[in-house]
């Protein structure tokens, strides 16, 4: 949520982060405080791990009977955990604090899920972060909403991605973990939003760790094939501090951390990148599992050049050895040899400066989990449900310890990636979560540092970068907005107090120190701009205005939707239908993104009804769904399948209430949804569809009370377009 719009706990928490602040905390070689661990690369420099074990108890320090397809974190004496917890009909994420000690739970936050395509099977796909200066932690739900937890457990801030950008999950699950640098959480998610975020594709994120306002977006992808889960490295390429990841493009990319600029990119796979990168001395270390781009071999492992820019060739591999899928797990390495595990579960060795294939070895025929390289020895997984350790070397690899979580008639799959943390090893497997070894606490952490972001007050600038980068805000309401300087190498120089400023397209007026007021009245969206020299940046502001609202669409000058209303453009068109006059539409729509949710308002908005008089039309015997969302909530009335929806979840198929409704093409019919809450902490959830020419039924046509509710969110809308379907008279009131 943005900052006029924060929570209590938000409006406590610092509103801006110093950018540079000298060395950056980072954690102690003891801590695991991200899904690759503390360099990011799947490495621990411990010593005197364990060697041997058993989960019938040697060398096992503790048992919990809490699974997840995401790794643990860790961070000083918690371990943090995102597991999916409630039966199947009243599934939630929960992040689980652990006493790393005796694994006994510490508290526990528990999230809904909403507006999402994910079933519950998948859900706590990502692992969560820790900013090892603050302590606070940060989790990414398979329902793309990111939430900031103190480490008391306090929520301090949320962003609801689909309510503001109208973030897409799929039915895979697929969802980035997110990583912590600096001042700044990164992660990357499918959006179509509004104005220059028009066009459905994968962004990358950079928000602020403190305030969770937006600090940039970046949109290096000219096209997406389907979501991925490559979580970002950081490194220093030539001096500049990058990020190194895998897109839905198939394509590896390189963005300047500071400002998002693309510094190159090289396509080497027909599908989405699911592995992490590994960089090391300005080499970038990629693998991928899917059809290469050259020849209908599959899979790749290869060393990039990462000093060169732009969009990199056949010339900037250092080596490139094909044949090996590693489709899902993520590389590591030594000083001789990159390790990488193949979908079969088979892990391989490849020399370092050649990328010749050294050996391989069989451990099962299931593999998702990333490798973990600690004290000479090699921590793996499988989904068979074995764990082992490996000592690897130069002419193969010695199995120290196999062990079969589970029974061989019940394995437990183990999906997540093992992580190791003062002195133990923890693995977590789809059933529990296991602590092996002693823990050993140091007494004098080492002392780690991140390179420190450069600073030369005296560079020649070479972008603006103007912050907050999106506010939404009430009429009447100011947000500040500060124009940042940075190099070419992206390094930041100062904030320019002498910057010009102006607005374009939204209504209202900057004054000349950045501060930007909305006007009395009226809903708007555009941009702030703001200019130093020859150089220029933008922030994204929308202006909505309090309820109620009402639209008939009969005065529409252009066929576009209003400019504030997200995941809109080129979804939803405002159209002249015969016997109808000016209507919004969702034409028809052969392809896969057929599916469309536009959210109207803002994010925390509660207490109120939607309702709007919706038609469908009938085409190639098709019939389309058309809905309206109130809350996260969804009410949908089904073309083809003659029913009536209401859809906490719309993937949940147990949380969904639906009864029997028979409706005709090209008649208008009027839909009402209503969210009251309730005393007892639930909330009653009311849809009503009647014929609009009728008079409007006493009864309720669907209901539900949700004991795990949402508690707020963007009025919208919902259509599948396999055929026409129209709205029109929309309104949006507070509930009376």
């Amino acid at each position: 949520m943005h900052s006029q719009f924060l929570q209590p706990t938000l409006r406590r928490a610092c509103l801006v982060a110093a950018i540079v602040a000298g060395a950056m905390s980072v954690p102690a070689a003891s801590d695991w405080p991200e899904w690759r661990g503390p360099t990011r690369d799947g490495r621990s420099s411990e010593t005197n791990l364990p060697s041997k074990w058993s989960p019938s108890g040697d060398n096992l320090a503790w048992r919990i009977p809490i699974g997840s397809r995401s790794s643990p974190v860790a961070f000083g004496n918690r371990l943090y955990l995102n597991t999916p917890t409630g039966d199947i009909a009243n599934t939630q994420e929960r992040l689980v604090a652990l006493d790393a000690e005796t694994g006994k739970v510490v508290w526990e936050r528990r999230f809904s899920l909403y507006l999402s395509d994910v079933p519950q099977h998948r859900s706590s796909w990502a692992s969560p972060a820790v900013d090892p200066e603050t302590g606070n932690i940060y989790l990414f739900t398979v329902a793309a909403q990111l939430i900031c937890v103190a480490p008391d457990g306090k929520i301090l801030w949320d962003r609801s991605l689909p309510d503001e950008y109208g973030a897409v999950t799929t039915h895979g699950g697929r969802t980035t973990s997110p990583i912590v640098e600096g001042d700044k959480v990164i992660l990357n998610a499918l959006i179509l939003a509004w104005g220059d975020l028009n066009r459905t594709g994968n962004r990358y994120f950079a928000f602020d760790k403190r305030t969770g306002q937006t600090v940039w977006i970046s949109s290096p992808q000219s096209r997406h094939y389907d979501t991925n889960y490559s979580t970002p490295v950081v490194a220093t390429i030539d001096g500049t501090r990058a990020l190194v990841v895998g897109g839905t493009d198939g394509v590896y990319h390189a963005l300047k951390l500071n400002t998002g600029e693309k510094l190159w990119s090289i396509e080497v796979s027909k599908r989405a990148i699911l592995n992490s990168a590994v960089v090391r001395d300005n080499v970038a270390y990629i693998t991928h599992g899917e059809e290469n781009i050259d020849t209908t071999e599959m899979g790749m492992i290869a060393a990039v050049d990462a000093t060169k820019s732009g969009i990199l060739g056949a010339d900037a591999f250092k080596w490139r050895t094909r044949g090996f899928l590693p489709t899902y797990a993520s590389p590591v390495m030594d000083g001789e040899r990159l390790y990488a595990v193949d979908n079969s579960a088979i892990v391989g060795a490849f020399d370092l400066k050649t990328g010749v294939r050294v050996w391989e070895k069989s451990l099962g025929t299931l593999q998702k989990g990333s490798p973990v390289l600690a004290d000479g020895k090699l921590y793996i997984g499988t989904e068979n449900g074995k764990f082992f350790i490996l000592r690897p070397s130069a002419t193969g690899v010695e199995v120290i310890d196999e062990d079969l979580l589970g029974t061989a008639q019940a394995p437990e799959p183990i999906i997540a990636s093992p992580i190791v943390a003062d002195g133990r090893v923890y693995v977590t497997s789809m059933e529990a979560t296991y602590a092996i070894g002693k823990r050993v606490p140091r007494k004098n952490p080492a002392n780690l540092t991140n390179p420190t972001n450069a600073t030369n007050p005296s560079a020649a600038p070479a972008v603006v970068q103007v912050f907050p980068f999106e506010s939404v805000i009430s009429p009447g309401q100011t947000v500040s907005l500060k124009a940042r300087l940075f190099d070419a190498k992206g390094n930041f120089i100062r904030e320019e107090p002498a910057a010009l400023w102006a607005v374009d397209q939204v209504s209202g007026a900057v004054d000349g120190k950045g501060v930007y007021t909305a006007p009395a009245q009226g809903s708007s969206a555009g941009f702030v701009k703001a200019t130093v020299g020859g150089l220029s940046g933008v922030a994204r502001v929308r202006v909505i205005e309090p309820l109620p609202w009402s639209f008939d669409f009969e005065t529409a000058t252009s066929e576009a939707p209003p400019a504030w209303w997200s995941g809109a453009p080129g979804k939803v068109f405002q159209r002249t239908v015969d016997g109808a006059g000016t209507v919004l539409v969702r034409p028809r729509d052969d392809t896969v993104g057929r599916r469309s949710k536009i959210f109207l308002g803002l994010p925390n908005a509660a207490g109120y009804t939607i309702e709007a008089d919706v038609r469908g039309r009938e085409m190639r015997r098709q019939r389309g769904d058309i809905g309206l969302i109130n809350e996260r909530y969804g009410l949908v009335l089904f073309g083809n399948g003659q029913k009536l929806e209401l859809h906490p979840w719309q993937a949940a198929d147990e949380m969904t209430v639906r009864v029997p409704f028979a409706w005709d093409a090209d008649k208008w019919y009027r839909m009402r949804l209503r969210v009251d809450h309730q005393a007892d902490g639930t909330a009653r959830v009311r849809g009503k569809v009647w014929l609009a020419a009728d008079p409007e039924p006493a009864a309720w046509t669907v209901e539900k009370v949700d004991k795990i509710p949402h508690r707020m969110g963007s009025p919208g809308l919902y259509a599948d377009g396999i055929s026409d379907m129209y709205f029109d008279n929309l309104k949006v009131s507070k509930s009376q």
